[in-house]
């Protein structure tokens, strides 16, 4: 039986995994986008797609990673549009800025590329 050499054994395990890991990605930027689960484990999955943002630049992960900041500031404004309290909307206020200002980052570090 002949053995295949490393290189091409690699490549098979290589796509694969690429496939796999990019449907996983896709998921979850969509999910976040939409303002799935709690806001903890929203900012756990953030926090996973910034790190693999620079390690899979070919996932576009900064792509949907501006697109939930914007998302997630569209939801915050409705918020703030229905919050009675003087308080709470300067809190919201200041959360809207921020991930605005993320957005804006990105929208950035894409223009770049």
């Amino acid at each position: 039986m002949r053995r295949m050499p490393a290189e091409q054994v690699k490549e098979p395990i290589k796509d694969q995994r690429q496939q796999i890991l990019s449907g996983v990605v896709e998921t979850l930027l969509k999910e976040l986008k939409q303002g799935t689960g709690d806001r903890d484990r929203r900012r756990q999955v953030e926090e996973w797609m910034r790190t693999l943002a620079e390690k899979y630049p070919e996932f576009k992960i900064e792509v949907g990673l501006r697109d939930y900041y914007l998302a997630e500031a569209e939801r915050l404004r409705r918020e703030f549009d229905k919050a009675p309290d003087l308080t709470e909307k300067l809190s919201l206020g200041r959360n809207i800025e921020t991930f605005l200002d993320r957005a804006a980052e990105y929208d950035r570090r894409i223009a770049e590329r």
